[in-house]
């Protein structure tokens, strides 16, 4: 073992990879952050860009039984703004910072391509803002604050998922996560998607397995890779557990990715979706 491996396996990063699988040390960092006084307070945003159909209460309750609540929706004037600015924006690839300037560009170059782009980051100062100030709305941090214990970090992004005929192997190289896998990359975390883009099976939505996140097999699912085959998690959950979130431009969900979960191959139609990752 060279001197590499051996810092990854000491690494913070590293530990949290291998802690973060356990429900326990996420309940008992949940308890951490309630009672600490140490922690960068986040400002909430009280414009109204998001509907909510629930109380909070019934949201929590509901992700803690199936690691998902749906009933989200992004108001259509956030979406035509988001829409607009990604237009102006850089379209900048996840695995070596290539820039394209449209969409366009982007197809043209993956049309025949057996190592084509399958996911673009959309990059914008004034896109940036926008989305910040819906990550800081005062409904999902209320939400994420008490899942968590107290929120100490927001991550966002707005992503394409273009059309590309490749591998899958191909695929998760350019980090499109197309396996069934679940997250640890900390102890806790919970995000919010929206598609910007109306979204089915056939153009990269999202599926996961209800309830799995605090339902896992010490040595099958618990040691080694977080990844799993389709197959092998069929016979672990039943199929009735898989569930496809399907839905037009703005449908929102919030998830604990500490479950089974995967974004479907874009077939017919690119995906246009934000994320924003709670921790």
């Amino acid at each position: 073992m060279n001197i590499k491996n051996i810092r990854r396996y000491f690494s913070f990063k590293f530990l949290l990879y291998i802690l973060g699988r356990f429900k326990i040390v996420r309940y008992l960092y949940k308890l951490k952050n309630k009672i600490s006084s140490k922690y960068k307070k986040i400002e909430k945003n009280y414009e109204n860009h998001i509907e909510i159909n629930f109380n909070k209460n019934d949201i929590i309750k509901k992700i803690e039984v199936n690691s998902f609540y749906d009933g989200l929706k992004l108001k259509k004037e956030t979406i035509d703004k988001i829409i607009n600015l990604s237009k102006k924006s850089d379209l900048i690839t996840t695995t070596d910072n290539t820039k394209f300037n449209t969409f366009d560009e982007i197809n043209e170059f993956n049309r025949d391509n057996d190592k084509p782009y399958c996911l673009i980051n959309v990059v914008n100062p004034e896109l940036k803002v926008l989305i910040n100030r819906i990550s800081r709305n005062k409904y999902l941090l209320d939400i994420a604050n008490n899942y968590l214990g107290k929120v100490n970090n927001i991550d966002t992004k707005v992503q394409w998922s273009p059309v590309c005929n490749t591998s899958d192997d191909w695929r998760e190289h350019n980090e499109q996560t197309v396996t069934f896998h679940y997250d640890v990359h900390h102890l806790n975390f919970l995000y919010v998607f929206f598609y910007l883009t109306d979204c089915n099976k056939d153009s990269g939505a999202h599926e996961l397995i209800i309830g799995s996140h605090t339902n896992k097999k010490f040595f099958k699912h618990l040691i080694g890779s977080v990844k799993q085959t389709s197959s092998s998690l069929e016979l672990d959950y039943g199929i009735k557990k898989f569930i496809k979130l399907e839905g037009n431009a703005g449908y929102g969900f919030i998830e604990d990715t500490s479950c089974y979960h995967r974004a479907r191959i874009p077939i017919n139609n690119p995906r246009l979706a934000l994320q924003i990752r709670y921790y």
